[in-house]
């Protein structure tokens, strides 16, 4: 998740979302084995939030293609330090590299399936091991997505909140999740956002004009309001 343009704004948000640590406890570290689909899967159920949304964030965050799943999955041994995005094989590689860019004197960097910066959540991990911890990571972005929809009223801002409170780029980074949320996980044929709206179209199977799929006024799938879906015979 790179750093904010939005200045002020959203300092105080993630000066908010910290104060979270002292209302949920960190998961223990250790729990490598879990993977980050299945971590974001189980935060998503102890926040409430809707059924595959953090993973869709996972996928564009961290994003990784699995072959023996046929999908793009987050992948837990990732770093991003100052915009250059970086994964590696092993626990042990990924945080060699991240103590080097801490040691660095380098403060932007964000960790692990979800990419949670550690320059605007600097106590959201009580280690760095921790940080790379799928468990541990998955709930704090999931409290974080939690907290930001609770402040801005729906989903769709959440998510753009969760990269950026500066519309440039929280809208191009809203309509990835969004993609990714409605199915598309970066399969053949997937999604594609053709505008600033939240509109996707998908090529259709049978070589006639693809469907059209429009968010009501913006507002997500789970957040009380279904899709409107545009077929080639409406």
């Amino acid at each position: 998740m790179p750093p904010s343009q939005g200045g002020r704004r959203r300092i105080v948000r993630w000066a908010v979302c910290s104060l979270l640590i002292g209302v949920f406890p960190h998961p223990a570290s250790g729990q490598t084995a879990v993977s980050c689909e299945q971590a974001g899967l189980d935060a998503e159920k102890a926040m409430g939030l809707p059924a595959g949304l953090l993973l869709a964030i996972g996928e564009v965050e961290s994003g990784r293609w699995n072959s023996a799943r046929g999908r793009t999955l987050p992948w837990p041994w990732s770093i991003d330090a100052a915009g250059e995005g970086r994964q590696f094989e092993t626990k042990a590689d990924v945080l060699a590299a991240a103590q080097s860019v801490l040691d660095s004197g380098q403060r932007n960097l964000d960790v692990g399936c979800f990419q949670i910066s550690l320059l605007y959540h600097p106590d959201a991990f009580m280690t760095l091991d921790q940080a790379f911890d799928p468990v541990a990571n998955a709930a704090y972005a999931a409290r974080l997505l939690a907290s930001l929809h609770d402040q801005l009223g729906n989903w769709a801002d959440a998510v753009a909140a969760y990269h950026s409170a500066d519309p440039a780029r929280g809208t191009p980074y809203r309509q990835l999740v969004f993609a990714r949320w409605l199915g598309a996980g970066g399969l053949p044929g997937a999604p594609t956002v053709v505008d600033t709206g939240i509109h996707i179209w998908t090529p259709s199977t049978d070589g006639t004009a693809p469907s059209v799929i429009t968010l009501p006024g913006g507002v997500a799938p789970g957040a009380g309001r279904l899709p409107r879906i545009i077929t080639p015979d409406q």
